[in-house]
């Protein structure tokens, strides 16, 4: 087994975007799809793709606070989170690896 010299990104988010039946408890069905795609556009418009990755997961266990949204390596959890909340939660964590470049 390899193991690469770098990580090929600095961060990594998690949108869990597990399905259930409707009525059931699933980030899925409380919209995360349509957060994931506004992550995504968010990071395309500031040219970090190539550093950050916005990737669909399934469960992570916290079905009953969804949609759920983890930041590796920040280790920093998101619960119910609203397509409105992408600004605030990515600039936490982007705006750091700006200063960077």
């Amino acid at each position: 087994m390899e193991q690469p010299e770098r990580a090929p990104v600095e961060r990594l988010i998690l949108v869990c975007c597990n399905e259930r039946e409707p009525g059931e408890a699933a980030c899925a069905n409380r919209g995360s799809k349509d957060l994931h795609k506004a992550m995504k556009d968010y990071v395309k418009s500031r040219g970090l793709q190539t550093r950050l990755r916005v990737t669909r997961s399934l469960c992570l266990g916290l079905c009953e606070k969804g949609p759920n949204v983890c930041v590796m390596p920040d280790q920093a959890w998101y619960h119910a989170v609203k397509t409105e909340d992408v600004p605030a939660i990515l600039e936490r964590h982007v705006a750091p690896m700006e200063k960077k470049s």
